[in-house]
């Protein structure tokens, strides 16, 4: 059996996840395409033997779709979600959830009357090996509980665009996510300082960003955010447990030195970083897909708290105060 995805939106990340399970996952094909650019999407499926279509709403309907993937812009996210859950298609829904905390509120909501998960999030660092294996290492019988964890995410050049807001709702909410699942702890509050700005920094824009977390367990977590650093694509996360620490990154899982020279290149963007992360998200989707059993990975809860804690860290960067 094979799993005919529809895909909403053919961008950068949608034509990467319409590749990957055309020739690089087991037991998936693309079968519909949709993309605000007509040409985009019929270009896209020329290329992967699938066909174009006009609206979002055709490819849920789609007879030949047997699953959706959302990776259109983010304020459209709720909004197509909300239409695969009334027609009952197993969806992957690219972050966040809905940049809005009420909007991810009623796509949960829907799933919870629907009396089963059909939506798996896509916050893809829980399948990078380099996390997994950083999450292996904590515990009784590794590194103990985390005391502080410390992460850098850097871009070389803003993706969309600088916005202070969007740094929040689209590229840090990765680190809400992760270290919510590094931790096994939700969060008890969160504070977004801003500073000295990059010389990259649009006026009445803040880049970097600092933010400062606390779960409920105590675990005090900082996130640096610099999406112009002019660098390229870096992201570190480091944890100090209670009886060693491990780290993940320094922007690839190797260092080398060679010829007077200690380092690595950067990839310029984060799917040079994380595309084998997309890869293996995909793959437990198509797996769960076809076999049943538990969905992978993160849910519709975890995009719901993803978005309440984004939205949190976006009024403290408003306002300049702590919000629980």
């Amino acid at each position: 059996m094979t799993i005919r995805v529809g895909l909403i939106g053919a961008g950068n990340i949608g034509t990467s996840h319409a590749r990957d399970l055309a020739h690089r996952v087991a037991g998936s094909t693309v079968s519909v395409i949709y993309d605000f650019d007509e040409a985009r999407a019929q270009q896209l499926a020329a290329e992967l033997g699938a066909r174009a279509v006009t609206s979002y709403q055709a490819v849920i309907d789609a007879d030949d779709v047997d699953a959706v993937l959302i990776a259109s812009p983010d304020q459209f996210h709720s909004e197509q979600a909300l239409a695969c859950l009334a027609a009952g298609k197993p969806t992957l829904c690219e972050k966040p959830l809905a940049p809005l905390e009420d909007d991810a509120r009623r796509v949960l909501d829907a799933e919870v009357t629907i009396g089963r998960r059909l939506i798996m999030m896509g916050f893809m660092r829980r399948f990078d090996p380099g996390y997994v294996e950083l999450k292996a290492a904590m515990g009784p019988e590794g590194i103990g509980d985390p005391l502080i964890i410390r992460n850098s995410h850097r871009n070389e050049i803003a993706p969309y665009g600088l916005d202070s807001a969007l740094s929040i709702t689209n590229a840090a909410i990765h680190e809400i996510d992760i270290n919510r699942w590094l931790c096994d702890d939700e969060y008890a509050w969160v504070e977004v300082l801003t500073g000295r700005n990059g010389p990259l920094t649009p006026e009445g824009q803040h880049d970097p960003l600092f933010l400062l977390l606390k779960t409920t367990a105590g675990t005090i977590i900082d996130v640096e955010m610099f999406v112009q650093s002019q660098l390229g694509y870096e992201v570190t996360c480091a944890v100090t447990g209670a009886m060693g620490a491990a780290e993940m990154g320094d922007g690839a899982y190797v260092t080398a030195s060679r010829a007077l020279h200690r380092g690595h290149d950067l990839p310029q963007q984060w799917l040079g970083r994380f595309q084998e992360a997309y890869r293996l998200q995909l793959q437990a989707w198509i797996t769960h897909l076809l076999d049943g059993g538990p969905m992978p990975g993160a849910s519709t809860w975890d995009g719901y708290v993803g978005a309440v804690v984004s939205s949190r860290a976006v009024e403290s960067l408003r306002s300049g105060e702590r919000v629980a």
